[in-house]
């Protein structure tokens, strides 16, 4: 009964301490943790970097914050700690190094190659791992002028996903944008209310991103901010795929890359115009989805080296339907999508539609919501026939059913 008295006042005397307030320097923000707050939230809240909140804080596992705690945020970037001392963390039940290098944020490979494991899928619980310093990137708060505010739709955002991103500026500028040098087409039809959409990879490492932001006044000025975006793993299964036979030579590498490079040579333009409106449609009446997007894979019973870039639906001379507005693109047969369609939503935003039958569209044809494009089919790399719907925003694939189940857009509109 001792030990145990001992033991519950030792772990009160922990929460105690965590819950603490921390002395807030002059001019410091303070704020108290709410019930379901999370740090990278908080830190969205203010911008700031979770790194630099948790290490101004003392806060050494990002996960474990208490309601009720009152959170220092540093009003100036001369009150950030010039580093982040390196620190350990005992391996959890249920952690992965994706997991780990997140709450750190960090990559993963950074992770592995700092405590020289060679496969980033052995860990074991109770391992030790050396977390090491980081630099803060020094940020300010309040935003710089002329930014006003910056919205993300989801922080953490899964692999695989759409990210919607708004900025409202204090005064007409021209901005861009881009996602780890990756330009963000975005639209901004008065000068100052701006948003676009960011893809991102299915195979992106987890971990912490940036999304840097320049604004360019009339006079030249230039001035930049970056954000940061927290990348977690998504859930997807893994399968094998069997070609149907005579058909293997498609999975031939050159005849691979020529294919993809005329695609690419499409997908990769942004259009100014957005063209769709709110939520998507399926692209067929009652969908059966037989396999679907971020999928690890194997073709041919070789090694997993690869992912599903679309949606499969059951069907054989089903009709297929344009799920949004859009301009086609492409209408044409090609060796491993069979006859293909490309539709171009604006802003750097396509869907394709593979394996067809037949095509009834041509290039030009603008599409409204609900119109023919064609009947699924058997034609190109296939097991059976189906179609394979596809979609890219700035060349890299998307979850297109996350684009049905939630309206990608500002709420106003542009």
């Amino acid at each position: 009964m001792v030990k145990l008295l001992r033991r519950l006042s030792a772990v009160i005397a922990i929460f105690i301490a965590l819950a603490m307030p921390v002395s807030a320097q002059s001019g410091d923000i303070t704020y108290t943790i709410q019930v379901g707050d999370t740090l990278s939230e908080i830190a969205l809240k203010y911008n700031v970097t979770i790194a630099e909140l948790a290490a101004y804080n003392g806060i050494t596992n990002p996960d474990l914050i208490f309601a009720g705690r009152t959170l220092a945020v540093p009003a100036d970037n001369t009150a950030l700690p010039a580093e982040v001392a390196p620190q350990t963390y005992t391996v959890q039940p249920g952690d992965t190094l994706g997991t780990i290098a997140a709450r750190f944020g960090m990559r993963t490979n950074r992770l592995a190659q700092e405590n020289n494991i060679a496969n980033i899928n052995l860990i074991e619980v109770g391992q030790v791992l050396v977390i090491p310093g980081t630099q803060p990137t020094p940020v300010s708060y309040p935003l710089p002028a002329p930014f006003e505010s910056i919205t993300l739709s989801h922080n953490p955002i899964a692999q695989g996903k759409t990210l919607l991103v708004s900025v409202t500026l204090n005064t007409t500028a021209t901005l861009t944008a881009d996602f780890e040098t990756r330009p963000v087409a975005l639209s901004g039809n008065d000068g100052r209310h701006y948003w676009g959409v960011v893809g991102i990879h299915a195979l992106s490492e987890v971990g912490l991103y940036s999304l840097a932001f320049r604004a360019t006044l009339p006079d030249g000025t230039e001035t930049s901010v970056a954000q940061d975006v927290v990348v977690s793993a998504g859930d997807y299964a893994t399968e094998t795929i069997i070609p149907q036979p005579g058909r293997e030579g498609l999975l031939a590498p050159d005849v691979i890359k020529a294919e993809a490079e005329k695609l690419a040579a499409l997908w990769m333009q942004a259009t100014p115009e957005k063209q769709w409106q709110g939520a998507f449609l399926y692209p067929i009446a009652n969908p059966h989805i037989t396999s679907y997007f971020g999928t690890r894979r194997s073709y041919g019973g070789g090694p997993v080296n690869g992912y599903h870039a679309g949606s499969d639906f059951a069907g054989n001379g089903v009709p297929i339907y344009a799920p949004a507005a859009g301009t086609v693109v492409l209408a044409e047969k090609l060796n491993v999508r069979g006859n293909a369609v490309l539709i171009d939503h604006g802003l750097g935003v396509y869907t394709g539609y593979w394996h067809q039958s037949q095509s009834v569209v041509k290039v030009g044809d603008r599409l409204e919501p609900g119109d023919l494009i064609g009947y699924t089919g058997n034609t190109g790399l296939v097991t059976g026939p189906h179609l394979h719907w596809e979609m890219r925003i700035g060349g890299i694939a998307v979850d297109p059913i996350q684009w049905i189940t939630e309206t990608i857009e500002p709420n106003s509109g542009e």
